[in-house]
């Protein structure tokens, strides 16, 4: 007799023996269904609950950068000249400064009239604007726009719908008013909420900025319903938007919105058949609450768990045959899974398995597919990361040749004021060094024209003629690229070296050319010397140098090539790992070092041909 195998003679005992303990299995599962599917809910609308208060903190943040326009505002005092108080604009209008003393009124409310047009006009959703505020006499000055209509009814009840008189005055941060219906104005009311922000005096002193006015700006509430339309909730649930004193921001029961709902609320969570939840306030007190009946939330369930009560006796007639069917089922994803997993172990993470169900093995391949694709972002993260590091490295190469070049200027003065011929220099000296400390400290920019490169060389060499005697030449030849740009002092450590390493040791006159080529993808700049040059053992310590992390060639007493060194990791952290330094050398004959840049930083003029 052929044997059973492990599966089969498990099925059997099932069949046999199984009954009552299947059914409390069926219980327990569909327990245990409960629960998880009651935590999956949880979170699936704390989730959206969460994108809600997002989206509205976003909302609120475009709105909150709208009420800060009054301190930029330029337009409107007509006869003020500008001045660097260009944000003062808007106090003057309140103020009345530079208006004819006969026409101030007039001309005052035409400006602030369309000031208030302007804030309306940023954004479709604000329809009306409002500002009170203290002329510079103390009287309140009052003003109003809206799209709806153009007759204001009541400033009185303006200011105790948004509660004027009770706001803090010398609060700085953004004010939410409850929603309200603009019954203020002639017409059909329309329901909104406010934004408001207080208005300073900047001109004085820091910590003393007087309190100006307020400005409020009125939000159709159809921009917080964009926001909830946007989510996918079931239908069945109830909706709250509520401030920290739970006043009602935006309801599906639109009768509860504009009023407080706190006593409301606190009955509504202490309730066993409510399922609800809160997410915390977010930085303008706003918070979303989901209230759903349970009952509703988990009937479809209860259905499924009384269905499993019915297809447990017959499940338990076709296990047996089952048992193979369901054998080949979770069998076979797992070697498709395993097969996944063992290309993203090569490094393959643009892959995806398949979501044949949505069972546990649809949910275990859908969890995998999120897996590879959260690898696949982190590992793009830490390259954008790389990046930065990148950048910083250059920025702190860029800095350590500055105090390098500024010492090695100043020993050259140094030492021709020592010299009692070339006392009468020194001040000639001083202002080049000026003119080269100008050029390292004044504006950040990090790209320069060539020909500023090419006139600080020309300094630094007129430096060293005034120590040396006049002995060296500099000999330039870019007629073809005085406006490429070029990262910032590239030239002059080259320059420096080629007289310190290859024209000082000959004790005699030297020459130093400088020229430029354009050479297929490349743009070259060549600095030529006709000093002692270098042999191949010293240009490989030089190549050696390029590659490793150390800053420079270490003597027995200090750094060298530092400069060069400097140079080149520049131009490799910006344009890639093909561009930098090459250097060729001749002994007794001289050196040649070449600058690669990418030729699509040429910029040709016509004063170059």
């Amino acid at each position: 007799m052929k044997s059973f195998s492990l599966y089969q003679k498990f099925a059997l005992t099932i069949i046999l023996l199984g009954l009552l303990p299947m059914a409390v299995l069926a219980t327990f599962i569909a327990n245990r269904m409960i629960r998880d599917y009651s935590q999956a809910l949880r979170g699936q609308y704390e989730q959206a609950a969460g994108y809600v208060e997002s989206s509205m903190e976003s909302m609120l943040d475009s709105y909150n950068t709208i009420s800060k326009m009054p301190y930029f505002y330029n337009f409107g005092v007509y006869g003020i000249q500008d001045s660097y108080l260009s944000f003062d604009h808007f106090r003057q209008i309140l103020y009345g400064e530079g208006y004819d003393p006969d026409t101030l009124e007039e001309d005052r409310r035409r400006d602030m009239g369309n000031f208030l047009q302007y804030i309306q006009s940023v954004d479709s959703y604000i329809s009306g604007v409002h500002v009170i505020a203290q002329d510079s006499q103390g009287e309140k000055q009052s003003f109003h726009y809206s799209v709806y209509n153009t007759f204001f009814l009541d400033p009185a009840l303006f200011e105790k719908t948004v509660s004027y008189e009770s706001l803090d005055k010398a609060g700085k941060e953004l004010i939410l008013v409850p929603p309200h219906t603009t019954s203020y104005f002639y017409g059909t009311p329309e329901q909104v909420f406010t934004v408001a922000r207080n208005y300073f005096d900047l001109r004085g002193p820091v910590g003393n900025t007087p309190y100006v006015g307020t400005i409020f700006i009125e939000i159709d509430l159809k921009r917080l319903e964009g926001i909830f339309q946007s989510v996918a909730f079931t239908g069945n649930e109830v909706i709250y938007v509520v401030n920290e004193n739970n006043d009602c921001f935006y309801s599906g029961q639109e009768e509860l919105i504009g009023q407080n709902i706190g006593d409301m609320l606190g009955e509504l969570e202490t309730r066993a058949d409510r399922f609800v939840i809160r997410t915390g306030a977010d930085r303008y007190g706003l918070s979303v609450i989901v209230s759903l009946d349970e009952k509703t939330a988990f009937g479809s369930i209860r259905r499924m768990q009384h269905m499993m009560y019915f297809f447990v006796g017959v499940s338990v007639l076709a296990l047996f045959l089952g048992s193979f069917y369901f054998s080949r089922r979770l069998t076979r994803p797992m070697h498709e899974m395993m097969e996944q997993m063992s290309m993203v172990e090569t490094g393959n993470f643009d892959i995806e398995l398949e979501v044949r169900s949505a069972d546990e093995i649809g949910v275990l391949s859908e969890r995998f597919n999120r897996m590879s694709s959260a690898l696949k972002t982190y590992i793009n993260q830490s390259y954008v990361a790389q990046i930065k590091q990148n950048e910083a490295e250059l920025t702190a190469l860029k800095s350590q040749i500055y105090p390098h070049f500024l010492y090695n200027t100043l020993e050259i003065i140094r030492m021709t004021a020592l010299e009692e011929a070339g006392r009468e220099r020194v001040p000639e000296m001083i202002e080049a060094l000026s003119g080269q400390i100008h050029y390292l400290i004044g504006p950040m920019q990090d790209m320069v024209p060539l020909e500023k490169e090419i006139d600080i060389v020309d300094k630094y060499v007129y430096l060293l003629n005034c120590r040396v005697g006049s002995k060296i030449q500099l000999m330039v030849n870019a007629r073809g690229g005085l406006h490429y740009q070029v990262p910032k002092l590239i030239l002059q450590p080259i320059v420096e070296n080629a007289y310190v390493h290859g024209i000082k040791p000959k004790k005699g006159k030297g020459c130093i050319m400088i020229e430029t080529a354009v050479k297929g993808e490349q743009f070259e700049i060549s600095v030529m010397d006709n000093g002692v040059g270098m042999d191949e053992a010293a240009i490989a310590r030089i190549t050696q140098l390029f590659e490793s992390d150390d800053p420079g060639i270490k003597n027995e007493y200090n750094w060298q090539s530092i400069g060069l060194k400097n140079v080149h990791d520049r131009i490799r952290y910006l344009y890639g790992e093909a561009y930098g330094i090459r250097i060729t050398s001749t002994l007794a004959v001289g050196t040649m070092v070449r600058i690669l840049l990418p030729r699509k930083e040429w910029d040709c003029r016509a004063d170059d041909k």
